[in-house]
């Protein structure tokens, strides 16, 4: 692998350095105010986010047949109510057994777009945790919150694609880059992350001279992503 990486001139100090920046950049991002919800209020989820890994809950749900035959709830913090908190934990746990039903009655309750920013957050802080756990180090240190107030705007351009939540409606954009598109400040971190970690340049380009090529990245990746259940 080595003598491959030098042949193709793949520098992986230079990939690593440029993860570390982009994760660094997406944690600032994600610390302060977002599209619906205060910095206090992320900050919030990630720690949700991180006690849904061994939630007895979230277990037991993790267990079940069905999550949604599982007596018990998740208790309200500081800054997140009851419901919001099961969407954190929900999505962080058992994100492949999400229903449809559930999520237009937690969307009747939050709105649509606090729903999809927490769906966001949620997916944000568990692929930072995921990384840190796979390369065998300590969590990243949980941030002290920015203050300042979110946006609370619902960007133009949204429409029914016949997705849960409303998406970006324009022309020739895959549907894993249109997810999260009706709240864009958390969606401007999480694309981030995921092309950090995904490919540090040339995304668009389908062959890739470096130490894995693209064929076998997108292979890892689709295998990822079974294992997963994800909706895509």
């Amino acid at each position: 692998m080595a003598a491959e990486a030098l042949e193709t001139g793949f520098d992986a100090d230079v990939a690593c350095g440029m993860i570390e920046e982009n994760r660094q950049r997406a944690v600032e991002l994600l610390s302060g105010p977002g599209d619906w919800y205060s910095g206090a209020a992320r900050m919030a989820a990630w720690r949700e986010v991180r006690d849904a890994a061994d939630n007895e809950l979230d277990h037991a749900r993790k267990l079940a047949l069905t999550p949604f035959g599982v007596d018990g709830a998740h208790v309200a913090n500081e800054e997140l109510n009851a419901t919001e908190v099961d969407v954190v934990h929900r999505v962080a746990s058992d994100s492949g057994r999400l229903s449809r039903a559930w999520a237009d009655g937690v969307i009747e309750e939050i709105s649509e777009e606090r729903y999809t920013e927490l769906v966001g957050l949620a997916a944000c802080f568990a692929a930072l945790d995921t990384f840190d756990r796979v390369m065998g180090r300590e969590p990243t240190p949980i941030p002290e919150p920015t203050g300042g107030e979110p946006t609370r705007r619902r960007p133009d351009g949204m429409g029914d694609v016949g997705a849960w939540v409303s998406q970006t409606d324009g022309p020739s954009m895959a549907n894993v880059s249109r997810a999260i598109s009706l709240v864009p400040e958390t969606d401007t971190a999480w694309r981030g992350i995921v092309l950090s970690h995904y490919s540090r340049d040339g995304f668009d380009d389908l062959s890739w001279e470096r130490a894995l090529s693209r064929p076998q990245v997108e292979l890892i990746a689709a295998r990822t992503t079974a294992h997963l259940e994800c909706f895509y």
